[in-house]
């Protein structure tokens, strides 16, 4: 292992290192000068080269920056206070006490690299495994009671009656996953049927697809506004942020007075201030002028920003499947943090594969949330009894465990797909916090033992500005060879046009977004339009 620390002036002169291993850093600066590092802030920037990971922070006169030569999922933040220190710490002593300087920043670094080793020996524990209860997990789907291990007294429920606490009574099982009643709905007795909303789907040359994300959005385009927009006149301008820019239409303005409407703008519909102030940069650059007018600015923004949604790889899931490679079931592997609808979006997927005759082996992989295999079993339930196609579903799990029971259940799932000729093998994970490093760490292992084709990650539309760190922690977690394939954007329904976070996690990590979750049904999932979202973000 190696790591290297430098301070460096903005002419790219190194005047002071940690470590002689530095030459690694002159295709970090390289990245850093042509903008193509990812900025966690609009001071701070990360990138992975050649196998290392770099972060840098800038003062006012000053560059700090390290490299690992492995992934590790640190929290940033750490790292960011690491480099601020060192930066501080330089700039107060380098002329008066250069030993003691030197003593400082070498303390700083090593304390933070003793951090980064002690969270890469803890990447095989995995997950703190969860309590297990007096009775032992049931056997449920193709899976068997894991045996060995000694069950242990359920810890007492307790609850408050006329002011006074006392010991609750067991009122019975609170697992209602094996009732009968569960299966009703698609039985025809008891509940109503699930009502699902099949125009979500089209269908063309014997594919099943997904229809394009606009009315959840709000209402189509209005096109005498775009007709105004394109002559240049306010005359299509009536509401809402042009509405209150109108003085500027027609002529030409100071370009940085502009710049400061539209980066309010930006952030006004939940982008994150240093990934506004990031576009409005690069558009200030490509426009080079001192004036310019509204609607020139406008169409500059437009094209960049569809420049950052439209993905610059194949989201075809379906033509990719069908040429995978013989005797081995597509693995599509879904993370995220907790509470975006990771099981939820992983069903919409499974109903969207039926619905196109491929056979889906679930696995339960989140072994640490109590009751998340029960609610997996729910989804394949439902999902069997509203399929009428010959594809087969089932679900594959192991029970409860840490990290090693992971990434054994997902070989052996893959395994048993291949065994049993499913299509894909769709891998749910736990749910986990993006900045606890120890509840990250496990991710890299996962990823090389499981090696899934795709590797989604399920992010909220509500998040706001946290979705840049959440985004690249994600995508780093992983490790350098290999990161996060697509995303699928949760919750869009509830957002309005404050879609920005859309915005946030692609141009934090150049990850695409396949899908958009729209509802809580099996049938609300859409393909992104990047013209409708484009225009919710500039209006």
């Amino acid at each position: 292992m190696s790591q290297s620390l430098i301070i460096f002036e903005p002419s790219g002169k190194v005047i002071y290192q940690f470590n002689n291993k530095i030459s690694p850093f002159n295709d970090f600066i390289y990245s850093l000068v042509n903008q193509t590092c990812t900025e966690l802030d609009s001071a701070f920037s990360t990138a992975a080269v050649a196998q290392k990971r770099f972060y840098c922070l800038q003062n006012d006169t000053l560059y700090a920056a390290l490299y690992f030569d492995v992934v590790s999922t640190l929290d940033s933040e750490k790292v960011r206070l690491c480099l601020d220190g060192v930066l501080k710490t330089y700039s107060k002593l380098c002329e008066d006490d250069h030993a003691k300087m030197a003593k400082l920043i070498e303390f700083q670094f090593q304390t933070l690299v003793q951090l980064r080793l002690t969270l890469t020996d803890a990447e095989g524990s995995g997950e703190r495994p969860v309590s297990k209860a007096s009775t032992p997990v049931p056997n449920l789907g193709t899976s068997t009671p894991v045996k060995g291990k000694k069950s242990t007294p359920s810890k007492k429920m307790r609850k408050w009656v006329n002011g006074e606490l006392v010991d609750a009574v067991d009122d019975g099982a609170l697992d209602y996953s094996n009732a009968a009643d569960l299966l009703s709905a698609a039985e025809g007795t008891g509940a109503a049927k699930v009502q699902l909303n099949q125009a979500a789907f089209e269908k063309q040359d014997n594919l099943v697809l997904l229809r394009e994300l606009n009315d959840v959005l709000g209402d189509a385009e209005d096109d005498e506004d775009d007709e105004g927009d394109k002559d240049g006149s306010a005359s299509g301008v009536t509401s809402g942020f042009f509405s209150k820019i109108s003085s500027y239409f027609g002529a030409s303005v100071d370009i940085n007075e502009v710049s400061k409407k539209f980066i309010e703008q930006l952030i006004s519909k939940n982008i994150a201030p240093a990934t506004a102030a990031a576009i409005i940069e690069k558009i200030k650059a490509r426009l080079s002028s001192k004036t310019v007018t509204v609607p020139v600015f406008k169409q500059a923004l437009t094209d960049e920003l569809t420049k950052i949604l439209t993905p610059n790889v194949s989201t075809d899931l379906l033509h990719d499947i069908k040429k995978r490679p013989l005797g081995r079931p597509y693995v599509i592997s879904v993370v995220g943090v907790n509470g975006v609808g990771k099981s939820t979006n992983l069903a919409k997927l499974a109903y969207w594969f039926l619905q196109n005759n491929m056979s889906v082996l679930i696995c339960a992989c989140d072994t640490f949330r109590s009751g998340a295999v029960e609610q997996l079993k729910v989804h394949v339930n439902s999902l069997k009894n509203l399929n009428s196609g010959s594809a087969r579903i089932d679900l594959f799990e192991k029970g409860y465990g840490g990290g090693d029971h992971v990434v054994n259940t997902a070989k052996l799932a893959i395994a048993y797909g291949a065994a049993e000729n499913y299509d894909i093998v769709l891998i749910d994970t736990a749910g986990r916090t993006h900045s606890n490093a120890k509840l990250m760490a496990p991710l890299k292992k996962f990823g090389d033992a499981a090696n899934p084709d795709k590797i989604i990650m399920v992010g909220e539309a509500l998040v706001g500005t946290d979705s840049v760190e959440q985004a690249t922690n994600f995508d780093n977690a992983f490790g350098n060879r290999r990161g996060l394939d697509f995303f699928i954007i949760s919750k869009v329904d509830t957002v309005g046009d404050l879609v920005g976070a859309m915005i946030n996690m692609v141009m934090a990590t150049k990850v695409p977004i396949l899908f958009v979750g729209t509802g809580q049904t099996y049938t609300d999932i859409n393909k992104l339009s990047v013209k409708r979202v484009v225009d919710m973000l500039t209006s």
